[in-house]
């Protein structure tokens, strides 16, 4: 497995966005380590203070949470409509078992929030997107993130 380290430096965070969205889909993404033969793969999303959003989505895969700083605020939706809102703040250690129920959106709190997450994707499979009706418009696997880290930082190598 690669081992990385968490690197501060705003650099090193790739920026992910999507303004043709419903809703303000703005974070930095960093890749810590991946392991291939147990399909287990760690990274930490940073969300600033003014409301972006990673894509609505639901776990596919056991998914392990530590709120680093800040907080993260969760709304999970639920299909007739409703929502459930959370808040884990700093130090908040969270582990689901498998697949999630429903979707949900992620973001950080009035000072942004820095959040590490390990998943175990028996399956390969780590997340689905869903689009404003709840549906599925895509599904992330495991080869896809790491395979997207890996070009992401090709790209920073070759732009010195």
């Amino acid at each position: 497995m690669p081992n990385l380290r968490l690197d501060l430096d705003p650099n090193a965070w790739q920026a992910i966005e999507d303004a043709s969205l419903s809703y303000p889909m703005a974070y930095h993404f960093q890749m810590l380590g991946w392991d291939r033969e147990a399909h287990t793969i760690d990274f930490v999303l940073r969300f600033n203070a003014n409301g972006g959003h990673c894509q609505r989505h639901r776990h596919l895969s056991s998914t392990a949470v530590l709120i680093i700083e800040g907080e993260q605020h969760l709304t999970e939706l639920h299909p007739d409509g409703s929502t459930t809102a959370m808040k884990r703040i700093k130090g908040e250690y969270a582990r689901s078992s498998g697949a999630d129920t429903n979707p949900h959106m992620e973001r950080g709190g009035p000072e942004g929030g820095v959040v590490f997450y390990s998943c175990q994707a028996a399956d390969g499979r780590l997340f689905e997107f869903t689009d404003d009706e709840g549906n599925v418009i895509s599904e992330v696997t495991f080869e896809q993130m790491v395979g997207a880290w890996e070009n992401h930082l090709a790209r920073r190598e070759v732009a010195g």
